[in-house]
Order: C-alpha cells, then sequence, then structure tokens
C-alpha cells in the first residue's frame, strides 16, 4: 500500500469513528439489515479463500490465486497461500435475489487498499436488503485454535466445509467435521477443483463423504445438488439433518450459479433478543486508532447498543467492571447510531472520566461491554457436563484443558468428575 493510500485509509477510519458520519456527509443509520454468518472450513489448500474470492468478487479465479489474494490480511498468508488469521467478507443481497460482490474495484491491480474496502463495503450496504458475510478460517493443523475460536466467537448461522475433490477426505476435514457436529452448527458440503480431479478420483471422494455423513457418528442426510430444482428442495426442507453437497470449479465456474441461488434463499438460524433491556456486546478484537483511541470490535448478543451510550467494561484481572462510554459505532464499515442483537459492529470507547485514559493494553478478547444496570459478577468457576469425542490419554480430576466459550479462550482445571457415562453400545447377539 502506497503512503498515499495509508493516510487516506487513516483519514476514513478516523473520520467516521470520531463523528459517527460517512466520508460524503451522510448521517450515521439507524435501518436493520439482516445478516448471515457463514464459517467456512476444511482441510488445507482444499480452495477456501479463493472460493469466498470468487463469491464475494464476481470474478473467477485464474488457478493461480488471483482470487485468493484479494482477501488475505497478512503478508505472509498471500506469500504462502494459507490462511492463518481470522477474516471476515462481505457479499450484498439486493431486492431481485441477485448477490452484491464487495471486493471488486476497477483498474490498480488486484489487493483492494483499505480505503477502497471501505467504499465497496458501504455501496453494497446501501443498495442490499440483507448481507452475507463469510468468515475465512484456517485450514492447517497448526492454527486449529484459531479456527475453534472463529468457529466458537464469530456466531455463525452455518458452516461451510470445504474439501477439495482431489485431495478427498483428509484427518483435519473429519476434525473441522467433528467440531460443527458437536457445536451442533449446521453445514452443507462443497467439492472444490472438480476441473482438475479425474472422475474415478471424484466418485471415490463422495462416496467416502456421504459415507461419513451418513454414519452413526454424523446422523446427517447427504444431498446431491446437480440442478435449480435440487436447489429449491435444499431451501424448501432446512433441517440440521439435511446437508446439501455442491460440486464446484472456481476456475471454469461449473456449479457457482446454483451456490450463489441456495446462498440467497438462506434464512439466519439464529434468534437474538434485541428488545432485551440489559445490553451486552461481546469483544473480539481490539484496536488502536489515532485521533480515535481504543476500538474494539465484536458481536451485539442482547439488547441494542446505542451510541453515546453508557456502559461496563470487563472483567478485568480483578474480577470488576469500570465504566466506559460507547461513543461511535460502526457496521461493516458504515457509522451508525443503532447495532441490534445478532449484528457485528466496532466501537469506539474511553473511560467515563477524562483524567483516567484507557489503553489498547486494557481491554483483551473476551471480555464485554453490559448494561451497567445487569450488575455483572466475574466468575472463576462453574459446572459443565463434557462430551468426550476422541482423546489419546486419561481424562481424571486435575486435567487442564483449554476452554473455547464464545471469544473466551482460557485454560481451565477439571477439579471434580462426577456421573461419568460411556456412550458406547453395548453389542448384542
Amino acid at each position: 500500500m502506497t503512503t498515499q493510500n495509508k493516510d487516506a485509509a487513516k483519514e476514513v477510519k478516523k473520520d467516521d469513528m470520531r463523528t459517527g458520519k460517512s466520508t460524503g456527509g451522510a448521517e450515521g443509520k439507524t435501518q436493520q439489515i439482516h445478516e448471515l454468518r457463514i464459517a467456512t472450513i476444511g482441510n488445507v489448500d482444499s480452495g477456501k479463500s479463493t472460493l469466498i474470492g470468487v463469491l464475494t468478487g464476481g470474478e473467477l479465479d485464474d488457478g493461480r490465486g488471483r482470487a485468493r489474494s484479494k482477501i488475505f490480511n497478512l503478508r505472509h498468508e498471500a506469500e504462502t497461500g494459507r490462511t492463518s488469521s481470522i477474516s471476515q467478507h462481505l457479499v450484498g443481497i439486493n431486492a431481485e435475489g441477485k448477490l452484491v460482490h464487495s471486493n471488486t474495484h476497477k483498474g490498480g491491480g488486484v489487493h483492494l487498499t483499505t480505503a477502497q474496502k471501505y467504499k465497496s463495503w458501504r455501496e453494497v450496504m446501501e443498495v442490499s436488503k440483507s448481507v452475507i458475510t463469510f468468515v475465512d478460517l484456517c485450514g492447517h493443523e497448526k492454527y486449529l485454535k484459531t479456527t475453534i475460536c472463529g468457529l466458537t466467537g464469530t456466531f455463525p448461522d452455518y458452516a461451510c466445509l470445504v474439501v477439495g475433490a482431489n485431495m478427498g477426505v483428509t484427518k483435519m476435514t473429519k476434525e473441522h467435521l467433528g467440531i460443527v457436529l458437536a457445536l451442533k452448527i449446521p453445514f452443507y458440503v462443497i467439492l472444490t477443483k472438480v476441473d482438475i480431479c479425474p472422475p474415478n478420483v471424484l466418485k471415490r471422494t463422495k462416496d467416502k463423504l456421504v459415507k461419513i455423513l451418513k454414519s452413526r457418528f454424523a446422523k446427517k442426510m447427504p444431498f446431491e445438488v446437480r440442478d435449480e430444482k435440487d436447489v429449491a428442495t435444499c431451501l424448501k426442507n432446512q433441517s440440521s439433518k439435511l446437508t446439501p453437497i455442491f460440486s464446484l470449479s472456481a476456475v471454469t465456474g461449473k456449479g457457482v450459479k446454483r451456490l450463489e441461488s441456495y446462498l440467497s434463499g438462506l434464512a439466519p438460524r439464529q434468534t437474538w433478543d434485541s428488545e432485551a433491556k440489559n445490553v451486552e456486546f461481546s469483544i473480539e478484537e481490539t484496536f488502536n486508532v489515532t485521533g480515535v483511541g481504543v476500538v474494539v470490535s465484536g458481536s451485539v448478543t442482547k439488547g441494542r447498543l446505542i451510541a453515546n451510550s453508557k456502559m461496563l467494561l470487563g472483567p478485568f484481572s480483578d474480577g470488576g467492571f469500570r465504566p466506559v462510554l460507547a461513543k461511535t459505532l460502526q457496521r461493516k464499515r458504515v457509522p451508525m447510531s443503532v447495532c441490534n442483537a445478532g449484528e457485528s459492529c466496532a466501537v469506539a470507547i474511553r473511560y467515563l472520566k477524562s483524567k483516567e485514559s484507557l489503553k489498547r493494553s486494557d481491554v483483551r478478547r473476551g471480555m464485554v461491554l453490559v448494561d451497567p444496570t445487569s450488575e455483572p459478577k466475574a466468575t472463576v468457576s462453574f459446572e459443565a457436563d463434557i462430551l468426550v469425542l476422541h482423546h489419546p490419554t486419561t481424562i481424571k480430576e486435575n486435567y487442564q484443558s483449554v476452554i473455547h466459550c464464545h471469544n473466551v479462550r482460557q485454560t481451565a482445571k477439571m477439579v471434580k468428575i462426577n456421573g461419568v457415562r460411556s456412550m458406547k453400545k453395548k453389542k448384542t447377539g
């Protein structure tokens, strides 16, 4: 990015977060645009980022990584071609049910600058009746914890299990499948790279995938989508058991239109309480914007978050909560005055007392902004029902594990274990 583009990006973010207005001078919006969240999972090199790049950019891939280069966050991701962080990407749906692409720009090479992304996302929000947020997650085993954080912290409505047709069902494919089944997240399957996959290998991959989905462990009903009638059937019979399987190529475009038709007809699965009096905002990331201060991003999980409202931030290391002011809001890079439950946004915050200075290091992932009337209390212990899917060692008292709960990732110790019961069925006859 050139120095000029960096300065432009800083000015866009600084002016918007400070005033709550867009660069064109329009006031912050309040209308509610329904959002569907889809987390993409699957083995490394299966084509997850490329698929998102095609869906959000509206252009097919050239077979050399052009589509995925538009959505990578970090420089080493672009160099290696592998995702190592959690990133979100937007596509809108207009009144005619057509996709409105965001990762598009005229000229200037492949990569979008920050200023161009701001402009394109705003244009999408202006003409769309609803939006789809794709959460690009990691496929490499090295970044499995990051993938789990994305599945628990971004509150996806659905998961998209991407399987490379030429690679088949791998160890990490099964690992990711087990996680979404444990979290009870409905999912659909996409077989990518069918243009370079031999017919016998494609058939073997499909057969193995169908066998796993029908197994006693998954208990799903796989349904291969071959035409628009099959798409209508899937949308009409949406259930937690029916699992659509799409075959497509991001290079030739085979099957892409059927997938777009399916996505445009999907409805959000989760229900949120926007009328709750006690507001709750779950913090996912923190930023420090010059001229604005500390900015946190995340999701409103309860109630309605209003700009310039007084909130409590915590819990801090001492278990307490401190009063802050939620100054301005941005949703999908568009200034808003209200953010409803189930919507993600960025919030500029500061301490209520002007003499106190809030630092980015004071805020961490997993903290929350809550309504002062809720009188929140932090806890260091809790009871839980645990289902062990597979584990190589014995789990007993004082065993330490990592807890993933929404945006919280914390080591915990099992102090006491009660009522151990085996889930295996006894053999008879």
